[in-house]
């Protein structure tokens, strides 16, 4: 079984590939147009991926002040340990801090750069603070958007921004191709739909009304879609000219344990499938099809695509 922070870890290039430029650009222009220090706070956070992802891109203003939450403790305490190596590989200068209650605070600088990282553990929805921007990267449809949109709004400043990427909205899809693939597609939206405390399958798309309806204004959004495949590693031994399939920086991980999860929602829909009359997906065609796709993965033949939208987004005045 992949572990969550090892999953969390090898999806960092997956969402790196995927992020909409288009709407980053729009973001990066909005936080340098604002007056230091930008304060940020990232509900959310996992293992600080996005931290990193911002100061290696050289995406952040000169001074910013980054507030990263998540529920997770474990996430948590693996982006204090991570982060640092992560900003240190961006070129910064990091020194650590540790307060009385056990929440850590990273001073990093890099030229005439300085960064002030707080890494905590809460829920992003509960907390109070003021923010020129809220991130939830893959985060809105995972949640009760009733409950999200308000406590976002409630923590961004009136001219703030939300910056909403890697929100799923709608398709999952596996190649080489196989009979079961759509029922399997379908019963998982079904989960994220029906089954799953909060969030759904098409929240991408939903936030594109869904926020303006609630007087917000929607000022980029694009398709970010995942895509994870084998690539050419070289000779294989004791031949000339085939190659071998490999899947770049650890992907093979991210691909078992999104496997892993697909499966133990069909599992838990197959009595309910039943019952609402959708079940032609018999425990047997399931694993035969989750069988397969290991087999694939494993001889560097799966082939994975997600379609997931960025929002970024400005509260009602």
């Amino acid at each position: 079984m992949t572990d969550q922070r090892t999953y969390l870890e090898v999806k960092r290039t997956v969402d790196d590939r995927a992020l909409n430029r288009r709407v980053l650009e729009r973001f990066v222009e909005g936080l340098d147009a604002r007056s230091s220090p930008v304060r940020i706070v990232e509900i959310g956070a996992g293992i600080g991926t996005m931290i990193a992802r911002l100061a290696a891109w050289d995406c952040l203003p000169d001074e910013v002040a980054y507030r990263a939450v998540d529920r997770d403790a474990e996430s948590v305490r693996y982006a204090r340990e991570r982060v640092p190596e992560w900003l240190e590989d961006a070129g910064y200068a990091v020194e650590r801090l540790e307060d009385d209650r056990g929440g850590t605070t990273l001073l990093a600088r890099s030229g005439g750069q300085r960064l002030e990282v707080t890494l905590e553990v809460a829920d992003g929805f509960e907390i109070e603070d003021r923010a020129d921007a809220v991130i939830a990267s893959a985060v809105l449809d995972i949640v009760d958007l009733e409950r999200a949109v308000p406590a976002i709004e409630a923590l961004l400043e009136p001219d703030g921004l939300l910056y909403a990427p890697i929100t799923f909205d709608g398709g999952t899809t596996f190649a080489p191709p196989d009979p079961a693939d759509d029922r399997i597609e379908r019963r998982y939206h079904h989960h994220m739909d029906a089954v799953r405390s909060a969030g759904g399958s098409r929240v991408g798309r939903e936030l594109l009304w869904r926020l303006p309806d609630a007087g917000w204004s929607v000022l980029e959004a694009g398709g970010s879609d995942w895509v994870v495949r084998p690539r050419a590693e070289g000779a294989r031994a004791g031949t000339e000219t085939e190659t071998e399939m490999e899947y770049p920086d650890g992907e093979r991980s991210f691909l078992e344990g999104l496997l892993e999860t697909i499966d133990g929602a069909l599992a838990e829909l197959e009595t309910d499938e039943r019952e609402s009359g959708i079940g032609d997906l018999e425990p047997a065609e399931r694993r035969r099809w989750l069988e397969r796709r290991r087999n694939e993965l494993e001889s560097g033949e799966l082939v994975f695509v997600a379609h997931n939208l960025d929002v970024l987004a400005r509260p009602p005045e």
